[in-house]
């Protein structure tokens, strides 16, 4: 499952997503001051796929459950392994890394995520302010499509000065990259002009696409398990 879809469904994991470690694009603020608890477009039961929807099979299938209201957001994965099925589920409204929220920008709406921890530490002797992670949401073919900011167009924004921000670099990882963070600055307004209108966004999208019969029945008993099992507890 793509960073995105981490950091959101699966405590501090979108990612991962640049979230959690410190690698990625993170913003200072959110592209709108006022913030909502729910996206009526996520509302639904979701297969969540990286890439293309017709991506080669996998023995793990990732869904998203999002109840009328929002009250309720889960994140199952489903792996075979061995012969056996193994299911994990995070409560996503329940978790204590994190805090998902979503805002209405001049042209897209947004999935704004905000890390609980105020900062992050690279090294030893950098720590940078955590910012927040934000994914763009799309109306998709039959579903949602979700566009997250790419770390190497963000840097270019930044050295070309069309964006205001800081690029954090980390000289002790050089393998994938060495940028380790680009902490985009500005308001709420500046921020949702960048988002709008910059081409900062990564080829890599995630879709989620609705269900069938049978997996909503899979995704039910699953989340009924769960809170079965932390009741027991």
């Amino acid at each position: 499952m793509k960073n995105w879809m981490k950091a959101i469904f699966a405590t501090c994991s979108l990612m991962a997503i640049s979230g959690c470690t410190g690698y990625g694009v993170t913003f200072q603020s959110a592209p709108g001051k006022e913030l909502l608890d729910c996206h009526p477009r996520l509302v639904g039961e979701w297969r969540v796929i990286e890439g293309e929807r017709n991506a080669p099979a996998s023995d793990t299938l990732d869904y998203l459950s999002v109840n009328a209201d929002c009250s309720g957001m889960y994140a199952i994965t489903i792996k075979k392994k061995s012969g056996k099925q193994e299911t994990k589920v995070d409560d996503l409204k329940k978790n204590n890394e994190q805090i998902i929220q979503f805002a209405r920008g001049g042209t897209y709406d947004y999935a704004v995520i905000t890390p609980k921890e105020t900062s992050f530490e690279i090294t030893p002797e950098l720590t940078i302010p955590s910012g927040k992670i934000i994914y763009q949401i799309n109306p998709g073919k039959d579903g949602v499509i979700l566009r997250s900011v790419d770390l190497d167009k963000s840097i270019q924004l930044v050295l070309a000065r069309k964006m205001h921000g800081q690029i954090f670099v980390d000289r002790d990882n050089p393998g994938a990259t060495q940028a380790a963070n680009v902490y985009v600055r500005g308001n709420e307004k500046q921020i949702a002009g960048y988002l709008d209108t910059l081409d900062m966004y990564s080829a890599d999208s995630l879709l989620l696409v609705p269900t069938s019969a049978a997996e909503v029945k899979q995704i039910t008993k699953a989340i009924k398990v769960f809170h079965q099992d932390k009741k027991n507890k």
